[in-house]
């Protein structure tokens, strides 16, 4: 998974969700976060919600590429 500026997404990474710091717990399908208040809530989103995305590519064009 890749932020919009190409820097991979790691655990540990702070970001920002409607005004509010979460660090990113775990990375798959969906994007867990853990708030960085004292109470430490945990948020699943989409990568889209944290401008990321999972670089994927065609089918069609994935048989094109030599291995």
């Amino acid at each position: 998974m890749k932020y919009k500026n190409g820097q991979p997404v790691e655990a540990g990474d702070v970001v920002h969700v409607r005004n509010r710091a979460y660090t990113i717990y775990s990375i798959g399908d969906t994007v867990t976060l853990r708030s960085m208040c004292e109470r430490g809530y945990i948020k699943r989103v989409f990568p889209a919600d944290i401008g990321a995305y999972i670089p994927r590519l065609h089918p069609v064009f994935a048989g094109l590429m030599p291995i």
